[in-house]
Parts: structure tokens; sequence; C-alpha cells
């Protein structure tokens, strides 16, 4: 059985591990005192801030059972009447009550057939609180979900609530993690609480202790999370499968790699191979704009990235997929430091041996050992972080 991400081993399971968002908590509180003046709760904001967080940590204050919907669970009218019909009024067996959970809500589009209008319609009829999870709620499609739902906004968090978060899981996890690190992960995460615990995996997977000097920072922007839902979730082509990353506020060879990285969760078999030929089509087209400058092949890369894909299945996927940030970034990064370490060493060497620094890389496996010695290294004036990689890596 595959172990649970930090994310899931982590998440909030009451109100005081849900960090930062002491506001929202309040207000999160009165609604349910005054429920059922409104049926609903809406708890927006940018991703990673602990909005599914804090409605798991409601039902576990409050022992309550917990039914999680997604957006995709409201494409088809008949499947939303046959889970929530009886669930919503029906008590629960072994919890003093329940909440009805709808994550993401953001997916859900105008063109399903159940869509909105089936969502409004549980709130009508539901004799429990409805917790709802947004992104960006100001759509204008959301305009009547707005006016009938209590609105809690949670802010982006301070990167030094992040790096304490950082720091627990760091002592439970039993990883040695430098401060600088940490420190470095909670900066660039931009508030994304999540992005962080999971870049802090990936190096404690990697089993690195380096000083991070540039993680590239993330871009928060949804519609790559959308983008991502419309070609992996749908299997009907359409015109904007075409052109949909034209909206996307990313360069497209960081396009390519959330698709690489997320391909693997949505896809499976004979479909999964298919998804990664249309994708490697994608990178030949890539290849040639990039080494002939014929511009003109862009629109057949869009296809295979868009369109190609998408068509790669058979049927529309159904449940909510949670898309990882690729990982590839960090794994290059990482190899760039262990070369610097490594060429910052021979250089220090080179000049007191009289030979060129590219002698004394290609000759590194022989320094190694002569490094062995503290009192070279002593003269050789090795930092701490050089002489940290001499020890890992001898």
């Amino acid at each position: 059985m595959k172990p649970p991400t930090w994310c899931e081993k982590y998440r909030a399971n009451c109100f005081s591990d849900v960090k930062g968002q002491d506001l929202a908590i309040e207000k999160v509180k009165l609604f349910l005192k005054q429920f059922p003046g409104k049926k609903s709760l809406i708890l927006h904001g940018p991703p990673g801030v602990g909005k599914t967080s804090l409605a798991y940590a409601i039902a576990s204050e409050m022992d309550l059972e917990v039914l999680e919907l997604n957006a995709s669970d409201f494409r088809d009218k008949e499947k939303i009447q046959q889970i929530l019909g009886p669930a919503v009024q029906q008590r629960s067996l072994f919890k003093q009550g329940k909440i009805i959970l709808v994550d993401e809500v953001d997916g859900i589009s105008t063109r399903d057939r159940g869509g909105l209008p089936e969502l409004l319609g549980v709130m009508e009829i539901t004799s429990f609180p409805m917790i709802i999870t947004a992104n960006d709620i100001w759509q204008k499609k959301f305009n009547l979900l707005r006016t009938k739902s209590e609105l809690v906004q949670l802010k982006e968090l301070d990167y030094k609530t992040i790096l304490d978060v950082l720091k627990n899981i760091s002592i439970k996890e039993g990883c040695r993690v430098n401060n600088d690190v940490l420190t470095s992960i909670a900066i660039r995460s931009r508030g994304d609480i999540r992005a962080a615990i999971n870049d802090l995996q990936t190096l404690s997977i990697s089993n690195e202790d380096l000083i991070i000097k540039d993680i590239g920072e993330r871009n928060k922007e949804i519609s790559i999370f959308s983008a991502l839902q419309h070609i992996f979730k749908t299997a009907k082509l359409d015109t904007k499968m075409v052109d949909i990353f034209d909206d996307v506020n990313m360069e497209l060879d960081e396009i390519f790699l959330w698709i690489e990285e997320n391909i693997p969760a949505e896809y499976k078999g004979e479909e999964l191979a298919k998804a990664y030929d249309a994708l490697a089509k994608a990178d030949v087209f890539r290849g040639r704009i990039h080494r002939q400058q014929h511009w003109r092949f862009m629109v057949y890369e869009y296809f295979f990235l868009g369109a190609g894909i998408a068509g790669a299945k058979k049927y529309n996927k159904t449940g909510w997929t949670n898309y990882r940030k690729p990982t590839r970034v960090l794994k290059i990064w990482l190899q760039n430091q262990r070369s610097e370490k490594k060429k910052s060493i021979c250089q220090k060497y080179s000049l007191h041996v009289h030979i060129s620094t590219g002698q004394a890389m290609k000759d590194f496996m022989l320094l190694k050992i002569i490094l062995k010695n503290n009192r070279i290294r002593e003269h050789l004036k090795l930092s701490e972080d050089e002489i940290a990689y001499l020890d890992k890596d001898i």
C-alpha cells in the first residue's frame, strides 16, 4: 500500500492545527451556530492555504461525518441525485451529524448536465451544513451561489507560519534539514503551505542537506489546474482543446512538465501509452520549432498537448485528482547544486597544484581520496558546505 503524502499525514485534525486562519475559524464557528440561517458556507482563497483541511477540522472538532464530493461529481444530474438524494436528509449512523463537503467547486462547468443548478437544488433540501471550497468564487457563473452562501476568505499564509509548520514536520519525520533550506522553501511557496510541504518531502527523499539559493517561484494561476482538469477528464473533443493553454499564464515548457508529471495520475494501461505517445509527438514538434524556428509547427504542438492527450481515453474521467507540481525542476536544481560544490572544490585545489579546473574535475574520484586529509581541507579553506558534500559523497 502506498504511504500517505506528508500533506495527507499532517492534515489538520482540529482548529488549533489550522495555522494563520484565526478570523476564518471564528466565522466558521458563527456559521455553524446560526445554521440553518444559511445552509452553505464557501471557503475561498488561493491553492494550498488550508480550505479542505479546515473543513475536515470542523468535522473532527464537532464529531461530524464528512460526505465529500468534487466538482466532477456534479456533471451528471442523475448521478448526483443518487448520491445526495438520501444522504442530505438521513442522519449519520456513527456520528452526531454530518457535513456535505463540495471540494474545488471551480471545476463545475456551465456545460455540465447537472452542474451549478443541481448544486443549488441540493442546497435547498439539505438538512446538514454544506461546506464548499473554491479558489476563485468571484466568477460570474457563481453569482447565485454567492448570494445563497456565507463567504469566508482564507488568506495566504505568512512565510514564518509556514516555516514553523515545516520545522515541526522535520522533527517528527526525523529528517535533518538546514534551517536556511526550510526558510527558502517557506518564502518561495508564496503562502501555499501544501506546496511547501511537498517540496520538503521531495528534498527528504532526495536525501539532500543543501542551502537553497533559488527554487523558481510558483505560478499560482488556477488556470493551469482548470486546463489540466479539462484535458484529463474530458473524452469528447471540442474546439477548446486546441487553444486551452493560451489562457494559462505559464511558459509552454513548464506546461509540458505539469502534463508529464500528472498523466500517470489519470491514465492507466493502453490509455497511458496513448497519452504519452501524444506528449512525445508534441515534444517532437517543440524540438523542430526550437531547432528550425518553424513557428507554424506550434499549432501541431498545441494539438497533441490538448486534443491528443484528451483523445487517449475512451470515456470521461470522474472523481477528484490532486494535480502535483512538477518535481523534475527540483531534481535538476539539486543536481546543479551538487555540480556547483564539486566545481568550487576543484577550483580551490587547482590553484594550489597548478592544474586546470577541468583537469581537477576529471580526476575528482582521486581528489576525493586526497581530500580525506583534514590538514589539506584546512589548507584549501573549504567551506562547511563543501566539506559536508565531500563527507556525504566519499
